[in-house]
């Protein structure tokens, strides 16, 4: 324990990590207030006026405005919703909101402007997939609207997983565990959810930076003879500076985390979290999750494979004698899973993703990402969801990386 709180003590007193750590705790408060800040609404007032409202101010608005239609999403709420948007499309002549014209007046449209897309996807196309105009759609219609949804649903997995009755028997089970009706509470929208993406993406890079000189630093300076030579400088050693990064990194990522979801819960209200990610992201998402749900599944899920490319990270270190070469090896592993699934498409990408350490960690390519899309690897009759392959090979790259590293340093650098 001794050496343990040396080490941890050696890595938190320098400068590099001190401003690292203190650039990812920076982030996630940034993070977390920015997409608050994106909130506007514009009305005209009683007498007349324009009432323009930003930040706290236009969410707890939108919130008043819209306390009638929270809770159960009924299919009378959507014929509502349906009847106001066709009323004002249909005075001004057009079939979309952005041909509206600049002097529209859409109060009537604020309070169900988050049904819009819902409804869109819910009637689309069975076949091709393309969402009709909202005035094409049958206001009796929506007394249907979760069997159009559960029909939806089966028509995408059917486009998206052609080759796989396995992958679609899986999916259309998923998503039979979903409770209907959706959950809607005004406030966090999907936008805001990208930005746990990002923090999370920012800290482990961060990290990385801070595990990738562990051990080379010793090597590249000459103390890691003089350290070779004492009683325990060898595997004891190695497992303290392994457990010091894991604790700095991972109590970093854990704080920053936390308080991300802290502050934007906070600011966009707790009670919106209870809003189905259904409703909020696609009604055909497969996880039966709410926002605030997801937001910790995401957490939970991106920390293991934040432990995963941080693992590697130190085996590189023990790989290396430049402090230089390790950074780079190490921050080209945190690129490369983004890079998959772009320049090998299909399911040779995703089995890359899947398979490269931290592959849920970034932006096109995130944990939150596939938790809301049908994507499945399929090995013959087997079909796994990619979210669960994520977890599954970073639970087990974690001990692998970690056991090599200590090997590589005990053994391979006599």
């Amino acid at each position: 324990m001794r050496f343990l709180g040396l080490e941890i003590k050696r890595v938190l007193t320098t400068r590099l990590t001190w401003i690292l750590l203190s650039v990812a705790i920076l982030c996630s408060i940034f993070m977390a207030y920015i997409p608050v800040t994106f909130e506007s609404v514009t009305y005209t007032g009683e007498r007349g006026q324009e009432v323009r409202l930003k930040g706290v101010d236009a969410v707890k608005y939108l919130q008043e405005i819209r306390a009638d239609l929270e809770g159960d999403v009924t299919p009378e709420k959507v014929k509502t919703a349906l009847a106001a948007f066709q009323e004002c499309l249909n005075k001004y002549g057009v079939t979309d909101t952005y041909e509206l014209p600049e002097e529209a007046d859409t109060k009537g449209l604020l309070p169900y402007w988050d049904y819009v897309h819902g409804i869109r996807e819910a009637f689309a196309d069975e076949e091709t997939g393309i969402a009709p105009a909202l005035t094409e759609i049958n206001p009796k219609d929506t007394e249907q609207y979760y069997e159009k949804v559960s029909r939806r649903t089966e028509a995408l997995l059917k486009m998206e997983q052609t080759d796989s009755v396995s992958a679609q028997k899986k999916a259309t089970a998923m998503y039979d565990e979903v409770e209907k009706p959706f959950q809607y509470y005004s406030g966090i929208y999907s936008n805001s959810m990208d930005y746990q993406i990002l923090l999370i993406y920012i800290i482990t890079i961060l990290c990385v930076v801070i595990a990738a000189p562990v051990f080379t630093s010793d090597y590249q300076t000459g103390a890691d003879d003089i350290l070779r030579c004492t009683k325990h400088g060898r595997r004891r050693m190695a497992v303290c500076k392994i457990l010091s990064a894991l604790l700095i990194c991972g109590g970093a990522f854990l704080l920053c985390s936390v308080v991300w979801i802290l502050i934007t819960n906070a600011l966009f209200g707790w009670e919106s979290t209870k809003t189905s990610i259904q409703f909020i992201f696609s009604v055909s998402s497969l996880p039966n999750l709410t926002i605030g749900e997801a937001q910790w599944v995401n957490l939970a899920a991106s920390f293991v494979m934040f432990l995963a490319i941080v693992s590697f990270a130190l085996y590189l270190s023990t790989k290396m004698r430049s402090t230089v070469s390790a950074l780079a090896v190490a921050l080209l592993f945190c690129i490369l899973p983004m890079l998959a699934t772009n320049v090998f498409p299909g399911e040779l990408g995703l089995w890359l993703q899947s398979i490269l350490p931290g592959g849920g960690i970034g932006m096109g390519n995130s944990f939150l990402y596939a938790l809301i899309d049908f994507k499945f690897l399929n090995l013959g009759n087997l079909a796994v969801w990619t979210p669960y392959a994520l977890v599954f090979f970073a639970v087990i790259q974690i001990p692998v990386f970690l056991g090599m590293a200590v090997y590589s340093h005990c053994r391979m650098r006599q």
